[in-house]
């Protein structure tokens, strides 16, 4: 499956979407094209959006990508106790895959 970027942005945004089955499924998209989204993904730690913030750390550590972690790493300085708790685990994950 080929998506441009400004296709996978549009997921992405979707991921603070009320209904959990919309953000569900942006999920397994997003994991399923996993070379294409992670980029973007790692963009999004940035967001203006805390819960796509959040949604795509989560996401990132579901990857466990070690692309994302040195991203993952920076937003340790983020101010939001709930995003940095999010970042901690994913790189927790990223980190233990390679155990």
């Amino acid at each position: 499956m080929d998506m441009t970027e400004e296709q996978i942005n549009k997921l992405i945004n979707k991921l603070d979407d009320e209904d959990y089955d919309v953000r569900k499924n942006v999920e397994d998209i997003l994991v399923k094209i996993k070379q294409q989204s992670i980029g973007p993904l790692i963009k999004a730690l940035n967001h203006e959006n805390p819960e796509i913030q959040i949604e795509s750390a989560r996401i990132l550590g579901k990857m466990a990508d070690e692309t994302a972690l040195n991203a993952l790493i920076e937003a340790l300085k983020d101010g939001n106790p709930d995003f940095r708790r999010e970042v901690t685990l994913s790189i927790n994950k990223i980190v233990e895959k390679d155990d």
